[in-house]
């Protein structure tokens, strides 16, 4: 296999898993549609999320440069998200909710979903026979043989807002990230007891595991955290899949303890962590975000995240480092700054999704997930 190259043993146990049969039987149809025209009656809904994009923009510049994108998720703000941020410089709402109308077709990579991945399986028939016939039939098999306990397909299904692409699976929208958020989102459920709990995400993206979480838990609270163009993703998503939710947007009030009790969602820029009361939240949660901050921003986030939090639950990579421009790298999970004596390690284990959704064998991808529980009760 060394004289194939460094992807060889990959691309050897990809193919040798594509030709498993899949047993299940699945109408499955790609979907991705051109971009649409805004709904005028989503407007006071949009104007809620414009003024608090404008208003998080203007203090986001005041903030300490680790507050900052930075890297990759720089350049992706700056071109995939152009709409949003030429709307704010030039007060053009239409082009801002253009964007919100369609952020889910987006062709180019908006790091918060696969958009851009359904973009080019559209182009290409025989990609697009592929992922109809062999890779989301072998996912749903996946979930149906592991997971559902008999439970329907409409468990994984997700509401179209944004202009979602994905598949139509027996009539139900799915997209592939939605599979393990559901799974993961259960697995959740079972970490928290309080009867209002109160679960904060740093990079939750446009929402999906919170829209699956908030099916799970009717009484939830969340609190997202996120760069303000992702968060206006989130606002416009949520607040369009659950209407009669109470949300409290940046500058439509104080970051306190009353709050949490008085609203469903709050949803800030991430630099208001800092903003935070010591263990007020009951679960902290992070995907993927955290590996690839500067090493700086991640100690940050990570000692904020300690400091609030009576539990944390991370997903990020194991080994794999990514270089930043400054010769700097990312930090790897064992190098997060979690004190052993204030938390103990529940669990750690290699992320599924890895194993089942794509890229089995390539090391590189190598994301595992931590559970870390405090050892104390809340002072």
């Amino acid at each position: 296999m060394a004289l194939g190259g460094p992807n060889a043993y990959r691309d050897a146990v990809n193919a040798l898993w594509e030709r498993q049969p899949v047993t299940g039987k699945f109408d499955v149809k790609l979907v991705f549609s051109d971009p649409v025209d805004p709904d005028p009656s989503e407007r006071p809904l949009v104007e809620r999320i414009f003024a608090a994009y404008r208003l998080a923009k203007l203090d986001q510049a005041k903030q300490d440069p680790v507050f900052l994108p930075d890297g990759g998720w720089k350049n992706v703000t700056e071109s995939a998200y152009a709409h949003l941020i030429e709307g704010n410089e030039r007060d053009d709402i239409d082009r801002f909710h253009y964007f919100l109308s369609n952020f889910g077709a987006w062709e180019q990579p908006t790091g918060i979903g696969e958009s851009w991945v359904f973009s080019k399986l559209r182009a290409s028939d025989r990609k697009r026979r592929h992922f109809e016939r062999y890779k989301m039939p072998k996912l749903i098999q996946w979930w149906q043989t592991f997971e559902s306990n008999g439970r329907s397909l409409s468990e994984l299904s997700m509401p179209s807002f944004g202009n979602q692409g994905g598949a139509l699976v027996d009539g139900h929208r799915i997209l592939p990230e939605s599979v393990f958020s559901e799974v993961n989102a259960r697995l959740l459920t079972g970490f928290v007891d309080s009867e209002r709990p109160l679960l904060a995400e740093l990079g939750g993206g446009f929402g999906r595991l919170c829209y699956f979480l908030s099916r799970k838990i009717s009484n939830l609270t969340y609190l997202g955290l996120d760069l303000p163009e992702c968060l206006c993703c989130a606002s416009y998503y949520l607040m369009m899949s659950f209407p009669k939710k109470r949300f409290l947007l940046y500058g439509e009030g104080d970051l306190s303890r009353d709050c949490f009790s008085e609203f469903d969602f709050v949803l800030r820029p991430s630099f208001e962590i800092t903003r935070l009361e010591d263990q007020s939240i009951d679960l902290f949660i992070n995907e993927n975000s955290l590996g690839m901050f500067p090493a700086d921003a991640c100690r940050l986030f990570v000692s904020e995240i300690c400091r609030t939090t009576m539990a944390f639950w991370h997903r990020n990579h194991e080994v794999r480092r990514d270089p930043m421009g400054n010769g700097t790298t990312t930090l790897v999970n064992r190098e997060y700054p979690i004190d052993r004596d204030q938390f103990d390690e529940i669990a750690r284990y290699c992320d599924v999704a890895r194993l089942v959704g794509h890229d089995r064998a390539k090391i590189k991808s190598d994301m595992y997930w931590y559970y870390f529980r405090r050892k104390s009760r809340r002072v």
